[in-house]
């Protein structure tokens, strides 16, 4: 029986010593990738950009978006980095992005600085991303896009409502 206990006591031992030296394959940290450049201009000053756009004549188009939000990045990367390569379309429409979350502050139409949450309140948005059309006074001009489906048919979507924007801009001045 004492050479019985003696073996289990050994077998427990070395058992340990095997599961200590054991090396696990998981990584339990979370290790986030880095985020590409995006070609969307961060929105600093909504005064500044409506300045722009009615010298321009051209509507103003904000994406709100989050720092977490992979949707908000596929639309950037897949449909609105590419319509801002097309040089027609930055001749025709000003785009923005609104990152929401980032703790940092915007100055409204109206020149005073508000923090993105207190914006994407302001504007009634909380799904991200959400794409609204801006005149350069501040009024909406066409149908916002929330959320994003299928790209092909956001990038539809999104070349009709900039065309119903642009219609509206023009007929303000």
């Amino acid at each position: 029986m004492k050479i019985l206990f003696q073996l289990s006591l050994l077998l427990i031992l070395l058992a340990q010593g095997l599961i200590s030296r054991a090396d696990t394959a998981f990584v339990y940290e979370y290790e986030e990738e880095p985020a590409p450049a995006s070609l969307i201009p961060r929105l600093t000053s909504f005064e500044e950009v409506a300045s722009d756009a009615k010298a321009r004549k051209i509507p103003i188009l904000v994406e709100f978006s989050t720092p977490w939000c992979r949707y908000c990045e596929a639309l950037e990367t897949q449909v609105l980095e590419p319509l801002l390569l097309d040089a027609d379309n930055r001749d025709r429409i000003i785009v923005q992005k609104l990152e929401v979350n980032s703790y940092s502050s915007v100055v409204g139409f109206d020149g005073r600085p508000y923090s993105t949450d207190q914006l994407s309140r302001m504007y009634g948005v909380d799904l991200y991303p959400t794409l609204v059309f801006f005149a350069a006074d501040g009024s909406e001009l066409s149908q916002r896009i929330v959320g994003i489906t299928v790209l092909d048919y956001v990038a539809a979507e999104l070349d009709q409502a900039i065309e119903q924007a642009i219609a509206a801009s023009t007929t303000e001045r």
